[in-house]
């Protein structure tokens, strides 16, 4: 009886040796094939629609870096995530130019400007991100600049209702 066990565990190790290397082969070349289709390269981002309306009541249809920030947000909504590290180092060098110069028609206040200081640092970690990609964290990075950009122009469309709103109560009724 203890003869067969020993016959039955040489005959295991062997036929495990044997089957060792192609099985790992088999085994590595399924893992990066299921890798390759189960993680998400894409991702739905929410994009707030342009504010044209605005801009237009406030005569900033020419705000270059604004129309340009707004069009590279919309473009990286298609990429795929593995090459947007460019996109989002365009989408930091806009906002920075943005930040540095003063704000255009009456968006020169402490809510607009630290709106977009928020979404700067937003897209430095995103930036972070594209350059140690990590699945788990680039694409809520990404969202989370979305989230702030949507925020940030929100907040512009508030900010000039308030304004009409508090012109228009000044007005007095005759």
């Amino acid at each position: 009886m203890g003869s067969l066990r020993y016959f039955v565990l040489f005959l295991f190790c062997i036929t495990a040796c044997k089957n060792g290397k192609p099985a790992e082969s088999t085994v590595s070349g399924t893992l990066a094939n299921n890798e390759e289709t189960s993680s998400p390269l894409t991702a739905r981002f929410d994009l707030v629609e342009y504010p044209e309306a605005l801009l237009k009541e406030n005569e900033l249809e020419e705000w270059e870096e604004f129309i340009d920030l707004y069009e590279a947000l919309e473009r990286l909504k298609e990429l795929d995530l593995r090459d947007v590290g460019v996109n989002i180092i365009g989408i930091s060098a806009r906002i920075k130019k943005i930040v540095s110069d003063t704000l255009p028609g009456g968006f020169e206040t402490p809510q607009i400007r630290s709106r977009f200081k928020v979404v700067q640092m937003q897209t430095q970690k995103a930036r972070y991100f594209t350059k140690h990609y990590k699945e788990d964290s680039l694409i809520p990075s990404l969202k989370t600049l979305y989230g702030h950009y949507n925020a940030l122009l929100l907040r512009m469309q508030v900010l000039k209702q308030e304004e009409s709103t508090v012109v228009s109560q000044t007005i007095p009724l005759n």
